[in-house]
């Protein structure tokens, strides 16, 4: 891939440049070579063929194509691993196992309320024992997001009280810097604790208003939210939430240093604390009956911030939306006032 060259934001001016000769080959000239290959075992044969072979070798994708998808894959490191697994046939390779809480901190930004970026909110909950922790979370363009609020409801979750004020906190719509109101979308609350019925109680008459009850499930490749359920006693719709998938995700994206796609934006009033959470959770890489596994662990008593984030994810990901549309509609209303 690294022989394709094109001018900056000129996918239709790409060509082939030979690593030997520095001969600039046309589409036509790359076609060409490709009659002229021919398949050559590289390890001796034990009963099964593999194959691997790089989309360059592709007849069907012109270099032109290859690289408005490479333009368009590379704004997110999620969409750039399916770019390499799937059209290069190459592994893509994980830079660190986890992430500095004190990088993440020093990015906190001087904003209040709903930044200028925002154009879609959603909300993240987790439930303890003693207490109900929300997090919300606004999305923009290329799915660039902005911490707006972390809100911590101290109580007794088996009661009434914390909910009333749950309720009160997801009800309030945050005002736009452009003089509209952005109310919140999508809620996915946490049921793996002890009060699932609690969860399921507050979930089941705001079902229609996107409020979800979802579980999460470990383990790698899992879907970032799955099929529903109703089987469980409170008869609501139960969202499988593919932790794993969610936090590499997150950790990824906490990675991005500039604004911009996937960019994630922390307001300055956070403390110390909210991060240590957020990056409490690290990859531990192990061998099981010869096999490789990855899995997530703590390397801080407390998640709350990190588990928050990831349903506040899923949420965005239950409502399907299709960010960029959105952002678009929002600036042409904007242009024509």
């Amino acid at each position: 891939w690294g022989s394709v060259q094109w001018q900056p934001d000129r996918p239709e001016t790409a060509v082939y440049v030979c690593d030997h000769c520095g001969v600039v080959w046309s589409d036509a000239d790359r076609l060409k070579s490709l009659k002229r290959g021919e398949w050559k075992a590289s390890a001796e044969f034990n009963g099964i063929a593999g194959f691997r072979l790089s989309g360059l070798n592709s007849p069907w994708i012109p270099l032109t194509e290859a690289v408005r998808d490479f333009l368009e894959a590379k704004k997110l490191p999620e969409t750039l691993r399916v770019w390499v697994n799937t059209y290069l046939g190459e592994t893509w390779e994980e830079t660190g196992e986890g992430v500095a809480d004190d990088g993440v901190a020093d990015w906190r930004e001087e904003y209040e309320g709903c930044p200028e970026g925002v154009v879609l909110i959603t909300a993240g909950v987790d439930v303890q024992d003693d207490r109900i922790e929300c997090e919300i979370v606004g999305w923009g363009r290329d799915e660039e997001s902005w911490s707006l609020g972390y809100q911590t409801i101290y109580g007794d979750p088996s009661g009434p009280a914390v909910w009333g004020d749950l309720e009160a906190y997801l009800n309030t719509p945050w005002l736009h810097p452009r003089g509209v109101e952005l109310p919140v979308r999508s809620a996915c609350i946490d049921t793996g604790g002890h009060h699932t019925n609690a969860v399921y109680s507050f979930v089941r008459p705001r079902e229609g208003r996107r409020v979800f009850a979802i579980k999460g499930v470990g383990g790698e490749g899992r879907a970032l939210v799955g099929r529903p359920s109703k089987n469980n006693v409170g008869k609501v719709r139960l969202f499988p939430v593919g932790v794993d998938t969610a936090k590499e995700l997150i950790y990824a994206r906490l990675k991005i240093k500039e604004p911009g796609p996937g960019y994630c934006h922390f307001p300055a009033q956070y403390d110390d604390e909210y991060f240590r959470q957020l990056t409490a959770e690290q990859i531990v890489t192990r061998f099981s009956k010869g096999y490789r596994k990855r899995e997530w662990k703590k390397i801080r008593a407390r998640n709350e911030a990190l588990d928050c984030r990831v349903y506040a994810l899923a949420a965005y990901a239950l409502l399907n939306a299709n960010i960029n549309q959105i952002a678009n509609r929002i600036d042409r209303k904007i242009e024509t006032v």
